[in-house]
């Protein structure tokens, strides 16, 4: 082994560490946030729909991540130069996949104020239904979660002439939250988002390095193949 095929070698199983922990870290992040949407779905306005469907794309990346890293390390360890150049071109895809997520997820959110105003008449539309059962879970889910009091605060319950639910309250100190969700929950949606945009568009810059790797060992490999066939 040459010193830059050791050296390439070294590299490459440097970032599929890197890319082990990324592709954890996506499917963690989408995980966490799929769930919460999945919550709060009717809070979600209808020009922003596709939103709901950032997270679930966010752990099909982080898996296939997760598994390429894998097949990374086996080309390295058997100097397999076929798995490596298919390593290097599917991170290639990913890096491509993940750009256009980034900027789809931030395009998205471009005009935050606009998206956070809709969501902000969709919870209206939505504490307006407090007397429905199934919209009230969903009300005292978002209250309890986001320490927040009806849309505008607890005057909005006394205006409805009803007292505070019990969700409305802080479990602890048994204390009112002051703020209403219409102020804390759209900047929950919108900065989830855009965490997912900017985490994507930065692994995509991590998986060119690591395709750049692969495809460069693999081609120490072959060159030092082809050196062993002239002897």
């Amino acid at each position: 082994m040459n010193v830059s095929e050791g050296f390439a070698r070294i590299l490459v199983f440097v970032a599929n560490f890197a890319f082990l922990l990324v592709g954890l870290a996506l499917l963690v992040i989408g995980i966490l946030y799929k769930v919460n949407f999945t919550k709060y779905t009717d809070t979600i306005p209808a020009d922003y729909d596709a939103l709901q469907y950032i997270p679930t794309i966010a752990i099909i990346v982080g898996a296939i991540i997760f598994f390429i890293a894998f097949l990374g390390c086996c080309g390295t360890l058997k100097s397999d130069t076929c798995m490596l150049s298919w390593y290097g071109a599917i991170l290639i895809i990913i890096f491509v996949a993940q750009i256009a997520l980034g900027i789809f997820a931030l395009i998205k959110i471009k005009d935050r104020s606009d998206l956070e105003s809709k969501i902000q008449q969709q919870l209206s539309v939505l504490f307006g239904k407090h007397s429905q059962k199934e919209t009230m879970e969903v009300i005292d889910l978002i209250q309890t979660n986001f320490h927040c009091c009806g849309t505008t605060g607890p005057a909005y319950w006394t205006g409805q002439s009803m007292d505070p639910p019990k969700s409305c309250y802080d479990s602890s100190t048994q204390v009112v939250y002051p703020k209403g969700c219409s102020n804390v929950f759209p900047e929950f949606i919108s900065g989830s988002v855009k965490l997912i945009g900017v985490v994507a568009l930065v692994v995509s810059l991590v998986e060119v390095c690591g395709a750049i790797l692969a495809l460069c060992l693999a081609g120490c490999i072959r060159d030092k193949r082809r050196e062993g066939a002239y002897y």
